[in-house]
């Protein structure tokens, strides 16, 4: 758990999890909050298996990464501060990771999710996440059509990593960057079940749209974007995710008609998401990011996945140069990591809407 909260309610979850430490569960929290009285709490919920970090203000990027690099277990379970595990599950875990052992088709362990709005509360279990056909796991993730709680679950420790450092190359980290993390995950392999409520999720601001979009601004803003990119949001998942479904190589090799099959899935869920038009919230470059917006609605079906790089990285350029040139590099040498196969079968690669 990276923890900056510094209320009562975060200060009872990070006890609660330290209350799991021992003979097979560590548990690690780094505090990054420089709040001064959490600081002279936190080290009397030390135990044996249970550490305590105090660190200074950071990103949170960073205080995951911090965590990664001293936790030892085979699988890792990253947390939030503000939302709930269900102790019961948590102590199952080391016994159901035993019964996997060495079944390297397995990748994680999910059970049941709450939701928790202002509205209600809603249950949460992934379809077809435990099958051995990728196919089948990424359509079932994405049939559900709420908040993406999926990472909020235990996965094996070198699929954690490798995949933790494939994102960390990319050229800057959007907030849809959760899909992405969670697709490589299922083309990696399957999703044991917990028969217990595993996670509880709290909305908090990701409930409303409108508070929602201002968290998805954050991200762009941090990465030095103009707001206009709100408009391309579902348009990049579904371009980021199809490329690297086709081209990528941090999953097994799966056959290219079985990656196609994934990434028309993918991108056509994401580009019904983006036919929705989002606000550019006042940004100088409006007309332009509608005006584009329009035009893919029309163009999709026959641009090939370079012709996509080229739109957005058009509009990108012109929030921020260094940026749109990063980008173009990254996902253009994605786009070629297969080029030879492209070719063989008849040119560029296209994801079909």
């Amino acid at each position: 758990m990276g923890t900056n909260r510094a209320d009562l309610l975060a200060c009872s979850r990070i006890a609660q999890a330290c209350s799991w430490a021992g003979p097979d569960i560590e548990v690690i929290v780094r505090d990054n909050s420089g709040d001064a009285k959490k600081r002279a709490m936190l080290p009397h919920f030390r135990r044996d298996n249970c550490n305590i970090i105090i660190a200074e203000p950071c990103d949170a990027l960073t205080n995951i990464s911090e965590i990664i690099k001293l936790a030892k277990g085979d699988y890792f379970f990253v947390i939030a501060d503000d939302d709930f595990c269900f102790d019961h599950a948590i102590a199952a875990i080391p016994a159901a990771i035993a019964q996997i052992g060495d079944d390297r088709s397995v990748v994680g362990i999910t059970g049941a999710y709450a939701v928790e709005l202002s509205q209600g509360s809603s249950l949460v279990e992934y379809k077809n996440i435990d099958s051995n056909d990728p196919a089948l796991r990424v359509a079932g993730f994405l049939s559900y059509v709420g908040p993406n709680i999926m990472h909020y679950a235990p996965v094996r420790r070198d699929i954690f990593q490798r995949i933790f450092a494939f994102m960390n190359t990319m050229p800057a980290f959007f907030s849809f960057h959760d899909q992405i993390i969670c697709l490589l995950y299922l083309l990696n392999g399957k999703f044991v079940h917990l028969k217990r409520f595993l996670y509880l999720y709290e909305m908090g601001p990701w409930q409303e749209a409108e508070s929602a979009h201002a968290r998805d601004m954050s991200f762009y803003k941090n990465a030095g974007l103009d707001p206009a990119i709100n408009l391309l949001h579902w348009f990049m998942c579904g371009f980021e995710g199809a490329v690297l479904i086709r081209n990528g190589d941090q999953f097994p090799d799966h056959s290219p008609a079985l990656r196609q099959v994934i990434a028309d899935r993918w991108f056509s869920t994401m580009f019904l998401r983006f036919k929705h038009l989002r606000s550019a919230y006042g940004s100088v470059f409006k007309a332009e990011a509608e005006k584009l917006h329009a035009k893919l609605l029309t163009s999709t079906g026959q641009l090939s996945f370079e012709g996509m790089l080229a739109e957005i990285c058009g509009l990108m350029v012109l929030c921020s140069a260094d940026l749109a040139q990063r980008y173009f590099d990254f996902w253009l040498a994605a786009i070629n990591r297969r080029s030879a196969a492209a070719q063989s079968s008849g040119g560029a690669a296209r994801a079909s809407a």
